[in-house]
């Protein structure tokens, strides 16, 4: 009797102790499938993070702006930094440009800030995301010429002269900004709306227009054409011009839209590395895209292009300042709200 209670008692205890193992056991089961819950949700949300980039399509116009997206496209950066398409669409006016985006037939577009804001400020969100020129003053030449034969010698010889422009448009903001410098008041410069640059180009040359206000090449051509360029912003005391790459806000919302960005500007810089080393080489490239006109195809001097940065604040607060002033800006448009971020 006393060795089956003894019997008995140590059963009771070896069941005791495989009871307790069991729970500590199951305690250590149980803890694990927690843990390994844990590991898949944090890959998943990486993945979300960064999502794989998209296809996208650029409006360009056929100047020397978009030069290193064209570059990119040749030499395949793009696909290097892993978007699966990029369709570079050309049109021959800014407002063909514009009613593209915002029928949304494109994603983004080479432009200029006014162009952005006036989207912006009409419903149609984009945001800036880089200087394609105007870094400084030295890029992307606009000025005034007058005429072969005119005595006009310099800017402050314009004032109540009718100057050939486009209203609300960045040659319009040069033009008022060389004036100012030069001293003329806002009140005293004239504008003779001729929309079109080439038509613009052929009145000045042809001696019907006093005076008018030009982009390049076409500055260039007038000067060879006997034209003189009394005003010309690179020598200016502000940075009055840049043209700048634009996303829509639909576009960069979508999965995979800001990684697009990102890898478009991670191409951009690339290219304009490769023409920055060796301009020359390009030129070809760049006389059949921008459509340079044969007498300046081995003449016409290749931009020096800046990497990718948004223009600085200051810059747009002036544009939106003038646009203000002029009327044609009837909401208030912030810094902020025009630029697109980097990712850090």
């Amino acid at each position: 009797m006393v060795w089956s209670t003894r019997v008995f008692v140590r059963t009771m205890a070896l069941g005791a102790l495989a009871a307790a193992l069991c729970l500590i056991l199951l305690a250590g089961c149980g803890a694990k499938p927690a843990v390994q819950e844990q590991a898949p949700s944090s890959g998943v949300g990486k993945s979300e993070a960064v999502a794989p980039a998209i296809a996208v399509k650029i409006g360009t116009l056929a100047t020397e702006d978009s030069l290193p997206l064209w570059v990119a496209e040749k030499m395949g950066y793009f696909a290097t930094e892993g978007i699966p398409g990029v369709e570079i669409v050309p049109f021959q006016s800014a407002q063909e440009r514009d009613v593209a985006l915002a029928a949304g037939a494109i994603d983004g577009f080479m432009g200029d800030i006014i162009a952005a804001t006036n989207l912006r400020a009409g419903g149609k969100g984009v945001k800036i995301a880089t200087i394609m020129l105007g870094a400084d003053q030295t890029q992307g030449r606009f000025g005034v010429v007058v005429p072969k034969g005119s005595k006009v010698t310099k800017v402050d010889q314009l004032a109540d002269t009718p100057v050939g422009t486009s209203s609300a448009t960045v040659q319009e903001y040069v033009l008022d900004g060389l004036m100012a410098e030069a001293g003329i008041s806002a009140d005293r410069v004239k504008v003779e709306e001729v929309k079109k640059v080439p038509v613009r180009f052929e009145l000045l040359m042809a001696g019907k227009l006093k005076a008018a206000a030009l982009p390049e090449p076409f500055l260039t051509l007038a000067e060879q054409g006997g034209a003189t360029i009394v005003g010309d912003d690179t020598k200016a005391t502000a940075n009055l011009s840049q043209t700048v790459l634009v996303f829509s806000d639909a576009f960069l919302a979508k999965s995979g839209g800001e990684t697009t960005k990102e890898s478009v500007l991670k191409a951009w810089d690339i290219a304009v590395n490769d023409i920055n080393k060796n301009p020359e080489g390009y030129r070809d490239l760049l006389v059949e895209k921008a459509k340079l006109p044969a007498p300046l195809a081995t003449s016409y001097k290749v931009q020096v292009y800046p990497t990718a940065a948004p223009p600085a604040q200051p810059e747009v607060e002036a544009v939106l300042a003038w646009m203000k002033a002029k009327g044609y800006l009837k909401t208030t448009i912030t810094y902020d709200e025009l630029i697109s971020p980097r990712a850090q």
